[in-house]
């Protein structure tokens, strides 16, 4: 944990932070503002995953060839410039384009701090490395919310575009903490095809373990988008949701800090079926129990499986990376990210339309983290996916003794 970590985490942290105040915010604002529907709602939110699923390919090779600091640096700048325009351009098609253009900026802000922090990671603890980064992600989709709604009650929803404007800006001043680009350190090996020749759309080593994410944070969506709504619709208008997404934080960081290593011990396949068994139960929960304390036991259930998650995933990526394509592997990656935001927004929007609740909404989105485990157990072999040290150990007796 060096300064230069820390810092990175920390403007991600920031960045992340005003993303998530607009969860439970913008949601609302659409529906009462805007007089939108529920799938209104699922296009604006889906729209932002959308433009960053179409972009953050391509980033990824312009990271890999220019650097880190110009994607943390201008994504965040452009998310925060496009949300001060939110409450000025007062409808619907206009709001989706600026959605389009902010997830422009959260690919490039992601991928630049996701993929500078690996670049500072031993290959040993990658896993370790992304469970601390992808912990400012996750500390920020908890707290942001609670301090979204803390704002918009005070301020209303302009004073909620401004403070993600501002933590956007100081996200670009501690981003100056990322390395300056060096060529000779990302130098393509010999016999390697370099970055910007590079061909496919997505990275192959990101594809399967991408689909498996994608699955699995469906409902996930489902619950950053629609459970404002749906606490609104169980204890009336004036419901909060801010501290259910606080209890979700909390556990999240617990896990996080307290076992940041679990990933790296448990390997991809063990990691990924824990994580997805518990966000099919939480999300189950969501579905069966339509009270207050149901909302609250599922959350912490769910919380459980996306602490580990992404890390679990992310190793699998790793795995199959070399050193001059990360970025360009990290970004095919968050492409599967942005695509459940894009899917699973819209999707879950129309089944509340079609169903007239929620319920049906985390039903689907258990079902498809169900899909995730059965498909990780079937496609990926134990031997092909052991944990870090396992594979560390195997490679030091395989390896040729010298002379």
């Amino acid at each position: 944990m060096t300064p230069r970590f820390a810092t990175i985490t920390l403007s991600a942290l920031c960045y992340f932070t005003g993303f998530a105040m607009l969860l439970p915010t913008l949601p609302v604002y659409v529906e009462q503002v805007l007089n939108g529907s529920k799938v209104d709602v699922g296009i604006v939110v889906g729209a932002f995953g959308a433009s960053a699923a179409l972009v953050r390919p391509f980033l990824g090779r312009l990271g890999d060839r220019k650097g880190r600091r110009i994607l943390l640096t201008c994504g965040a700048a452009l998310t925060g410039l496009s949300a001060l325009l939110y409450t000025v351009w007062l409808s619907i098609p206009l709001l989706v384009l600026l959605r389009l253009v902010s997830g422009v900026g959260e690919a490039g802000a992601f991928v630049g701090a996701a993929t500078s922090t690996q670049d500072l990671a031993p290959d040993d603890r990658r896993g370790e490395a992304s469970s601390y980064f992808s912990l400012a992600i996750y500390v920020g989709l908890g707290f942001g919310p609670f301090l979204g709604e803390l704002i918009d009650d005070r301020f209303g929803f302009e004073g909620v575009v401004r403070t993600v404007a501002l933590l956007s800006l100081i996200s670009v001043i501690l981003a100056f903490a990322v390395p300056a680009h060096d060529p000779e350190q990302f130098a393509t090996p010999e016999g390697a095809t370099p970055a910007s020749q590079q061909k496919g759309f997505l990275h192959q080593a990101s594809v399967l373990p991408g689909l498996l994410l994608t699955l699995s944070l469906i409902g996930f969506v489902g619950f950053t988008t629609f459970m404002k709504l749906w606490v609104q619709e169980l204890e009336g208008p004036d419901a909060s949701a801010g501290t259910i997404f606080l209890l979700y934080a909390v556990i999240v960081i617990t896990f996080r800090l307290t076992l940041a290593d679990l990933p790296d011990r448990l390997g991809p396949r063990r990691g990924g079926t824990l994580a997805f068994g518990f966000i099919s139960s939480g999300l189950t929960i969501f579905a069966l129990v339509p009270s207050l304390a149901g909302v609250y036991i599922g959350t912490a259930v769910l919380a459980c499986g996306v602490a580990f998650n992404y890390p679990a995933l992310f190793l699998l990526v790793m795995a199959g990376t070399e050193p001059h394509e990360r970025s360009h592997s990290v970004a095919s990656f968050g492409f599967f990210f942005d695509i459940a935001g894009f899917i699973g927004a819209p999707l879950l929007g129309l089944v509340i339309r079609q169903t007239g609740s929620e319920r049906w909404a985390f039903a689907v989105g258990a079902a498809c983290a169900g899909l995730a485990l059965v498909g990780l157990r079937v496609l990926t072999a134990p031997s092909s996916v052991r944990p870090i040290g396992e594979q560390s150990r195997t490679d030091e007796q395989t390896a040729p003794k010298p002379g």
